[in-house]
C-alpha cells in the first residue's frame, strides 16, 4: 500500500499566534552526541510540541550544516569527496533524530539547491547597500599542500592567557570557546601534512559590522526584552559588544561551499558562519515556494532559536547584522534558548574526540528513546553545565519513571480493568457529585495550580521546570490515591469510589497530553491503553486554546468510556546493567571500536580452541599411539598471525588524544600503520625503536580517519588499569611468528 501524501506545507495564517522555531543546524563531520542533541534538536522539539498542543501554528525547521573546513577535513581524512561526506552522515544524523521521536516540519541540508540561491540574494543586497568592503588579510599557507589553510585546517596553542590548550582550532579553541583567527594560534601546524605553514597575503570580502551597529544595538536591547533572552544569551552577546565590533571576513579559500557572485573572488566561497545561519532560511525555502510568509512577515510571525552557548554570538551579532544589512524587512529572532555544556562522567563530551555517549549508542542500550528523552531534558543545561553520569541516569529512571510516573498510571488503569466485582470491567463509571468531595476537589486545586507553572514556563521556554510541574502531578497522583484507599472505597462507598477513578483517570490522560512534548512515545502509549487515538484526542485546552478544563480533571474522559489493556509502561534499570554501560562507553569511540575488534577476535579464538589443549601430553599421546587429533589440526595457532615488529615511528593520533599512530615493521615490504589505545598505559618514549608482538590478520579499521592494519599485543592486570609490553627475546627476527 502506498503511503498517503505529506500533508501540505503550514503558512501563518492571520489572527493565529504563528511561530517559527529553529535549532543550530548540526555539522556533518560526525554523529551527534547526547550534548548536541539536548542542545539544539531536542529542545526545539520539545518546544514545537508544546506549540502544536496548544494549537499555536508553528513550525519547527532544521538540517545538517554542509559546507566549509570540517566537511573538507572529514574528506581527506576519509579518502572521499566532500558531498559524499556529507550525503553519508545526513543520513545518519536524520536516523538518529527519528530513533530520538524529532519531529521537524522539515530538515533539510545547506547543500541543497536554495541555499545558494537565497545566500547570494543576500549578499547581492549586502553589496547593493555598501555594507561590504574589500581587504587584504594575511592567512597561512602550507607550501606542501599547496593552499590556503582555513580555520579548522589549522592547529596550535591557543594564545589566550591562562588558556594554552595544545589543539586549538583556527577558528576557536574549544577548551576556552574564544573566536580566534588563525594567525594568532601560537606554533601552528597543518591539520593535512603537519607541517608549519607561512603567513601570505590574500584578498577578501568583509562585512562591516561597526557600520551596522547603530541598528544592531537597537535591535538587542530591544528585543532581549521583548523576547525574554536567556541570562547567557544576553552575557555573550554584551561580550561581543564590549570587544567592540570589528570588520567580519565573510570568505573563504575553500572549493566547498557557496560560491561569491562576484568575478574577482569566483574561486572563493562564502565562509560557513556567514551561510550557515541562511540556512534557516534556505530549509524553509525548500519546504515552501512561499518561505517569505514566514521569514519577511515580523508583525505576524515569531522566530524561537535554539543552540548551544558556543553559538550565541553567530546568531545575535553575525546573522541579525545580515539580515540589517539588507535593508529588507526580515523576521528577526525575537527569543532565543541557550543551554550551557552536558558533561560526561568525569569529562566533556566531544565529537572530535569521540568521548560520551553518541545519537547511535543510546539505540544500542534498549533503553527506550522516551527514558533517553526525559534524562536529558531533567538534565538540561539551561543555566549552567550538568553532568550525565549513568547512576543518575538509573535512579531518574527507576524513581521518577517507574515508581512515580508508571506507578501512579498503572494502579488507576489496571484497577478500573478489573472485571466486575473487583473493578470496573474496564468502563469508566459515571461520577455525579464529584464537587461535593473534598479531596478529589484540594487535587483538582493542585492541579491547576502545576497546570498553570506549566504553561508559565514552557511560555518562556524552561523547558525543565515544565516538566518538573507535569511530573509533580503524578506525585500528587500518587498521594490522592493514598490517601483516598480506593481499594476499601470499592466495597464500603462504591459512589466515592467512582468519583476517585474518574478523576485519577482524567489526571492520567492529563498527564499524557502534559508530557507529550517531553516524550512522545510514552504519551501515544497511555491513549493506547486508555484505547483514543493520539492524533484526535491529545489536548488539554478548548478551540480558544484556553485551559480552563484542566480544572475539572473528572471531565476529561466521559462515563461509559471503554479503555484497553493495561501494561507496564517502564522497565527497571538494574545495578549490572549500569555498570556494564559505564565500561562500555568509557574512553574514546575509537579505543570502544579497538577494544570491541579485539574482543570479538579473541572471542573467535576461544570458539576455535574451545575443548583443545596444546601440551607436551597431548604430543606423546599421538606418537606413542599413532592417532593424530583431527581437531588439534584444524585448530592450529598458526591460524592466528602473530608476528614480531618493530616500531619505526610512533606519534600522537592528530584527532584522539587517547591514540597513537604507528608505523611498524613486520617483515614486509613496507611498515603497516598501527592505531593503539595505549596513550594512558605507555608513555610515548617508550613507543619508539621497541620490537612488539603484531596480531597481522584482522581487517583493516579506520580510527579517527587513520586506518589501522594490524593490533599491538600488550598484557594487562585484572581490572584493566595497567598494560606492559610482552616480553620478546631481543634476537628475534621480524616478522617471525
Amino acid at each position: 500500500m502506498a503511503s498517503p501524501p505529506p500533508p501540505p506545507p503550514k503558512l501563518p495564517i492571520p489572527g493565529r499566534r504563528n511561530i517559527l522555531i529553529t535549532s543550530a543546524l548540526p555539522y556533518v563531520n560526525n554523529v551527534p552526541h547526547l550534548g548536541n542533541i539536548i542542545g539544539c534538536v531536542l529542545s526545539a522539539d520539545v518546544f514545537a510540541r508544546y506549540c502544536r498542543l496548544r494549537g499555536y501554528n508553528a513550525i519547527y525547521i532544521c538540517g545538517t550544516d554542509e559546507y566549509g573546513t570540517a566537511t573538507e577535513t572529514k574528506a581527506l581524512e576519509e579518502k572521499c569527496s566532500p558531498k559524499e561526506i556529507c550525503d553519508k552522515y545526513h543520513v545518519i544524523h536524520d536516523e538518529v533524530y527519528k530513533w530520538f521521536d524529532i519531529k521537524f516540519d522539515k530538515f533539510g541540508r545547506t547543500s541543497a539547491p536554495e541555499q545558494t540561491e537565497v545566500c547570494q540574494a543576500i549578499f547581492h543586497k549586502l553589496m547593493e547597500s555598501k555594507w561590504l568592503t574589500e581587504n587584504t588579510m594575511q592567512q597561512l599557507y602550507c607550501d606542501t599542500c599547496e593552499r590556503f589553510l582555513a580555520d579548522r585546517l589549522v592547529e596550535g596553542k591557543c594564545p589566550t592567557e591562562g588558556c594554552n590548550y595544545e589543539a586549538a582550532r583556527g577558528d576557536q579553541c574549544e577548551n576556552c570557546s574564544k573566536l580566534l583567527n588563525p594567525t594568532e594560534l601560537i606554533d601552528p601546524k597543518c591539520k593535512v601534512c603537519k607541517n608549519a605553514p607561512r603567513i601570505r597575503d590574500t584578498d577578501h570580502l568583509f562585512l562591516e559590522l561597526p557600520l551596522l551597529s547603530d541598528k544592531l544595538v537597537n535591535y538587542i536591547n530591544n528585543t532581549s526584552v521583548a523576547g525574554m533572552w536567556s541570562q547567557n544569551a544576553i552575557q555573550a552577546t554584551n561580550a561581543w559588544l564590549k570587544e567592540g565590533l570589528k570588520q567580519r571576513c565573510i570568505t573563504r579559500d575553500l572549493k566547498w561551499g557557496v560560491p561569491v557572485p562576484h568575478e574577482k573572488y569566483k574561486d572563493k566561497v562564502f565562509y560557513v558562519w556567514f551561510d550557515a545561519p541562511i540556512g534557516y532560511i534556505s530549509i524553509t525555502a525548500s519546504y515552501t515556494p512561499d518561505w517569505e510568509k514566514w521569514w519577511k512577515d515580523p508583525d505576524n510571525v515569531e522566530l524561537f532559536q535554539f543552540m548551544g552557548k558556543d553559538n550565541v554570538p553567530f546568531h545575535t551579532v553575525m546573522f541579525p547584522s545580515t539580515l540589517l544589512g539588507t535593508g529588507e524587512n526580515w523576521t528577526m529572532m525575537k527569543t532565543i534558548s541557550v543551554t550551557e555544556y552536558l558533561n560526561y562522567e568525569a569529562g566533556k563530551f566531544s565529537k572530535s574526540h569521540g568521548i560520551g555517549v553518541f545519537g547511535n549508542d543510546a539505540k544500542t542500550t534498549n533503553i527506550p528513546s522516551e527514558v533517553w528523552r526525559y534524562y536529558l531534558l531533567m538534565n538540561r543545561p539551561e543555566v549552567s553545565d550538568t553532568l550525565f553520569t549513568w547512576a543518575d541516569l538509573q535512579a531518574k529512571l527507576n524513581s521518577e519513571l517507574l515508581n512515580n510516573l508508571g506507578n501512579f498510571i498503572n494502579r488507576v488503569l489496571s484497577f478500573v480493568a478489573k472485571p466486575a466485582g473487583g473493578g470496573y470491567d474496564s468502563i469508566i463509571p459515571d461520577a455525579p457529585n464529584v464537587e461535593s468531595h473534598p479531596l478529589t476537589n484540594a487535587l483538582a486545586e493542585k492541579t491547576n495550580k502545576w497546570v498553570e507553572q506549566y504553561l508559565e514556563a514552557m511560555e518562556k521556554v524552561k523547558l525543565k521546570q515544565g516538566l518538573k510541574s507535569a511530573m509533580a502531578i503524578s506525585s500528587d497522583g500518587n498521594a490522592y490515591l493514598q490517601e483516598s484507599q480506593f481499594w476499601r472505597l470499592y466495597k464500603e462507598d462504591p459512589a466515592t469510589c467512582a468519583i476517585v477513578m474518574k478523576t485519577s483517570v482524567g489526571v492520567v490522560y492529563l498527564l499524557a497530553c502534559l508530557l507529550e512534548p517531553f516524550m512522545p512515545s510514552f504519551s501515544r502509549e497511555v491513549l493506547h491503553q486508555l484505547n483514543m487515538s493520539p492524533d484526535e484526542d491529545l489536548s488539554f485546552c478548548d478551540d480558544k486554546g484556553e485551559t480552563a478544563k484542566a480544572k475539572r480533571p473528572w471531565d476529561f474522559i466521559s462515563a461509559g468510556h471503554k479503555i484497553g489493556k493495561p501494561v507496564p509502561l517502564f522497565k527497571e534499570l538494574k545495578d549490572e546493567q549500569v555498570e556494564a554501560f559505564r565500561i562500555k562507553f568509557a574512553g574514546s569511540q575509537a579505543e570502544r571500536i579497538l577494544k570491541e575488534q579485539a574482543e570479538a577476535e579473541a572471542k573467535k579464538v576461544a570458539e576455535k580452541l574451545k575443548g583443545t589443549k596444546l601440551s607436551e601430553g597431548s604430543s606423546k599421546k599421538k606418537q606413542s599411539g599413532g592417532l593424530k587429533s583431527k581437531t588439534a589440526e584444524e585448530v592450529s595457532v598458526a591460524k592466528l598471525d602473530i608476528r614480531v615488529g618493530l616500531i619505526r615511528k610512533a606519534e600522537k593520533h592528530p584527532d584522539a588524544d587517547s591514540l597513537y599512530v604507528e608505523e611498524i615493521d613486520v617483515g614486509e615490504e613496507a611498515p603497516r600503520t598501527v592505531v593503539s589505545g595505549l596513550v594512558k598505559f605507555i608513555p610515548l618514549e617508550e613507543m619508539q625503536n621497541r620490537k612488539v608482538c603484531v596480531l597481522c590478520n584482522l581487517k583493516p579499521v579506520a580510527m579517527r580517519g587513520i586506518k589501522s592494519h594490524a593490533m599491538v599485543l600488550a598484557a594487562s592486570n585484572e581490572d584493566h588499569t595497567k598494560l606492559s609490553w610482552l616480553s620478546l627475546q631481543n634476537p628475534l627476527l621480524l616478522g617471525r611468528g
